[in-house]
């Protein structure tokens, strides 16, 4: 197992931390975790603001899923590539929530007609007392 605790407070923006190690593979935070105690992952052990945490510097080829490491940016840096896809994705779902809404809207219109219609179907209940009394006049 390739755990190496170093302290000093400049080693922790050099890496990678687990979070980012496992969007970079595609994996849960957990397979990463597995990787480290296994070995398969080389990781420092460094202190953080809320205790030791790990730190990845390189990951190895093998693990990413096509097999080979892809030319990714480093932790903060974004390509134009990835920007035009946020995009793009944004565009999507702000389209899909107008149409929702306009559906929403519908709905709800359709909704206060047929309570009015429910409305014009019932009749006025009459009272407890007024039909006790409506009886004994019969009577």
């Amino acid at each position: 197992m390739a755990i190496h605790l170093s302290t000093p407070v400049s080693e922790q923006a050099k890496g990678m931390n687990i979070a980012q190690a496992a969007d970079k593979l595609g994996l849960s935070t957990r397979t990463v975790r597995r990787y480290i105690k296994s070995g398969k992952i080389e990781a420092e052990l460094v202190s953080g603001h809320f205790g030791e945490e790990y730190r990845i510097l390189d990951i190895p080829p093998e693990l990413f899923p096509d097999g080979c490491k892809e030319e990714a940016p480093s932790p903060g840096q974004t390509s134009g590539q990835d920007l035009v896809r946020a995009m793009d994705i944004i565009r999507e779902l702000q389209e899909k929530n107008l149409a929702l809404a306009a559906q929403l809207g519908v709905a709800t219109e359709r909704v206060r007609n047929l309570e009015s219609k429910i409305k014009l179907l019932s009749t006025p209940k009459k009272r407890w007392w007024r039909r006790f009394l409506d009886r004994l006049a019969k009577k």
